[in-house]
């Protein structure tokens, strides 16, 4: 079975739970409920995917099917993303049947990966089978999460991985095991490992416990401990952090050796009294019992060597903000290919990071820099940049017609942030007409362009009729995306807002909570809209007269959103303003009227003083000024 371990098996712990004769090797397979659908799948159709949390079993069900079904068939496995193309070149010249293995899918999908052109020429060679799998975390990115509300250039690579996604046949498989895949594994209890597993089924899946999941789990949590593996646990924390952010390949020893100096500083440094360097590389490639390890080298086959993190820590609930530095250094570190799917978790989860990669020309395309510049408020530079960008392609009948509607419809949103939600309104409802005539009623880009002209009917003063469409608009996601999905979340602050502003700001708090609480869960603290969904609450309590409470939000609220985009981003500085208008209030005049004048020039500096936001917090310091020697 060395070949299964090869492909991305889990190995087995090997030790008996008396610590006597250790039994080595995979397990016997234990028969799952998704054998026979998995197995049928594999004989007829051309991709086949299986999706399932870290554990589940995935990858040793997939082995099975392909070793029972086409055990004849070539095997082509990529090293990586950039592999993939390359690699079906090369089956297609062949005329022996084929199966493309992807396991993890997500480290093969983008536009130099497993793309449609990809899946277009598997499908003129037949024979070709595609067997994959995902962790339903990441295959939730492109189905029940919403489209990137990023750029443009992060929409269409979205929106070709779900193509990819959509392409495949689907099944599904628990992590936790059912009552008669329970029973069929107490046919196997003279492997000791299966025996032992079998009696902590109560907490986790069996397949989990065999692959000692928990066991790694807690080992690394308690590692931190003084004297322990603190920087072991470290390099762990570096491993897991570099795939949340989007490393999905294999990262270079130096990196985690770069990185794992911060995390071992955040929590104590020389305190913990850590362990040499090599030692704790050694504790955190030792298997637990023979079976996974916190850290797992790549394949034999890479000249340099690289590591990747035990997938099962990857997705664990409670997790704390990756690191500003885990940011800054993997970018800095990260291929060109990279870059983008880094940049693209950055937008969301780490502003201040976006911008360092446009700044210094490591993300370097239109889209980017016009939602750089718009994210700056710098709209009408980002419309300058996007229409003669669309004036080039209109001239160039090489060009697709989709890039020319992402222009349309960047610049419509940014001429609606302007202030010109009219203007705007009418370009929505063109790219509207156009595209209903091809993407089907639930498609999610057709949710996006209600929910801009919906905002467009709001920032026109029409409150009912936004609120009507918004709710509109809120049914159709719920149904198409999920209560929980992040665009769906979002329409839920709007209305919430938009209450407000009618004049409800107890309701609106009410509804902002919830959607708070969802946000927390589903998207972390760190991610923008939940920071901004802080921040409205903090409002709907000013409004609502609690300003104590308001400036007890902010307070806590601003810290993370300096640390996320940086001191003088228009976000930061709008809290801050926020917050200085409750000081205010609260009788604190000296210290607010401080806050408004250095509030004032860092407007000045990072807008201009002919920006609208420049203008009316110089007319409100003004006002502020009178009303105190009033």
């Amino acid at each position: 079975m060395r070949e299964a371990i090869r492909l991305g098996v889990h190995p087995a712990r090997t030790v008996r739970e008396d610590g006597s004769s250790p039994t080595s090797g995979l397990p016997a397979y234990v028969p799952r409920e998704i054998d026979a659908a998995l197995r049928a799948a594999v004989a007829r159709e051309e991709f086949v995917l299986i999706v399932g949390e870290s554990t589940a079993g995935k990858s040793r069900a997939a082995f099975e099917a392909m070793q029972a079904v086409l055990p004849s068939h070539l095997l082509a496995v990529p090293a990586d993303r950039t592999a993939v193309e390359p690699l079906v070149r090369h089956v297609s010249r062949r005329t022996e049947p084929a199966v493309l293995w992807l396991d993890d899918l997500e480290r093969f999908l983008g536009s130099d990966g497993l793309s449609p052109q990809c899946l277009a020429a598997l499908a003129n060679r037949p024979g070709t089978v595609i067997l994959a799998t995902i962790r339903s975390f990441e295959h939730q990115r492109f189905t029940a999460r919403a489209e990137p509300a990023v750029n443009e250039q992060d929409r269409t690579a979205w929106r070709a991985s779900r193509h990819v996604l959509k392409s495949a046949h689907t099944l599904y498989l628990n992590r936790i095991w059912s009552p008669g895949e329970l029973a069929a594994a107490s046919s196997f209890t003279d492997d000791p490992r299966i025996a032992l597993a079998l009696r902590r089924t109560h907490s986790f899946g069996l397949a989990e416990v065999l692959t000692a999941g928990p066991e790694l789990l807690r080992d690394w949590r308690t590692a931190w401990e003084a004297g322990a593996h603190p920087r072991a646990a470290a390099l762990v924390a570096a491993a897991v952090d570099c795939r949340r952010i989007g490393l999905d390949d294999p990262v270079p020893r130096e990196l985690l050796e770069e990185l794992h100096h911060h995390y071992l500083a955040a929590r104590g440094g020389h305190a913990l009294r850590p362990e040499p360097l090599e030692e704790a590389w050694r504790w955190a490639l030792q298997p637990v019992h023979g079976a996974s390890s916190l850290i797992s080298p790549s394949g034999p086959d890479r000249q340099e060597p690289r590591f990747t993190a035990f997938d099962y820590l990857i997705d664990q609930p409670g997790q704390a903000s990756v690191p500003p530095e885990t940011w800054d250094i993997a970018i800095n570190h990260a291929s060109p290919g990279q870059v983008p799917l880094i940049a693209g978790k950055a937008y969301l989860y780490q502003r201040r990071a976006f911008h360092y990669a446009v700044d210094t020309g490591l993300l370097d395309d239109v889209f980017s820099h016009a939602s750089a510049l718009a994210d700056r408020r710098q709209y009408a530079e980002a419309i300058a940049l996007l229409s003669q960008e669309l004036d080039r392609q209109e001239a160039d009948p090489g060009e697709s017609p989709p890039q020319r509607t992402s222009l349309r419809h960047q610049i419509a949103l940014y001429t609606m942030l302007l202030g010109r939600p009219a203007e705007a309104e009418a370009a929505f409802r063109e790219i509207l007409a156009e595209q209903e005539t091809t993407l089907p009623p639930g498609d999610e880009y057709l949710h996006v362009i209600r929910h801009n002209l919906a905002s467009c009917a709001r920032r026109r003063g029409d409150l009912a009729g936004a609120l009507a469409q918004f709710r509109a608009l809120l049914a159709d996601r719920e149904i198409h995306l999920g209560p929980m999905a992040m665009n769906t979340l979002d329409t839920r602050r709007v209305i919430a807002r938009i209450i407000a502003d009618m004049g409800d700001p107890v309701e609106a708090l009410r509804q902002a909570r919830e959607v708070l609480a969802a946000e927390e869960a589903q998207l972390s603290r760190d991610h923008s809209n939940t920071l901004e969904t802080r921040c409205r609450i903090a409002e709907f309590l000013s409004r609502s007269g609690d300003h104590a409470a308001a400036l007890e939000v902010l307070d806590e609220c601003l810290p993370d959103l300096v640390r996320v985009n940086g001191d003088e981003h228009p976000d930061v500085l709008k809290a801050r303003w926020q917050r200085a208008a409750c000081i205010v209030v609260c009788g604190r005049w000296p210290e607010a009227l401080k806050e408004f004048e250095a509030l004032l020039a860092a407007y000045d500096r990072c807008l201009g003083p002919d920006h609208p936001t420049t203008r009316q917090a110089r007319a409100e310091l003004l006002e502020l000024r009178s009303r105190q020697v009033g």
